[in-house]
């Protein structure tokens, strides 16, 4: 039954995911934008146990060295498969944003992430730029970094 539920929340945040992007106009601020990470990952970042893991604890990942890029990429290709956070595995489906949200936004929700829901928010207002969000998609692009999940490994989480 656990099971089930966790692969019906998967398939609806990704469907409200898809609907909710697709209609975002150019230059949401980060909050705004958070607005569809809040469908899978919950207003507060707390996130669904099995399924999608907290985001009130990233700036701990984003402190580690190659952290702002994983979560960067994360945002922009995407995470599938199981993963292990704080101790627990989740096995949700996170889809690809780059398609749909501009450096500017996936700036903004990760400082947004990062400062405004965050339990040890960082002091930097703005922890992300556009640049650093330009130069991961243009590594994407370039097919030179690798997935989601091998830059995760090599964060030691």
């Amino acid at each position: 039954m656990r099971k089930l539920r966790a692969i019906a929340m998967v398939a609806l945040c990704a469907a409200m995911g898809l609907t909710t992007t697709a209609s975002l106009a150019e230059g949401r601020d980060g909050k705004t934008v958070f607005t569809t990470c809040a469908a899978c990952h919950l207003a507060t970042g707390e996130g669904l146990p099995g399924a999608f893991p907290p985001l009130v604890n990233l700036p701990a990942t984003f402190e580690k060295e190659g952290g702002k890029e994983y979560l960067i990429s994360v945002v922009l290709q995407g995470l599938n498969g199981p993963i292990k956070s704080q101790g627990q595995t989740y096995a949700g489906f996170m889809q690809a944003f780059a398609p749909t949200l501009s450096d500017d936004e996936v700036a903004g929700v990760l400082s947004y992430v990062l400062t405004g829901i965050a339990k040890s928010p960082l002091a930097e207002a703005t922890p992300v730029s556009a640049e650093d969000v330009a130069a991961v998609r243009k590594k994407i692009a370039d097919k030179s970094l690798p997935s989601s999940h091998a830059l995760r490994q090599q964060l030691d989480d």
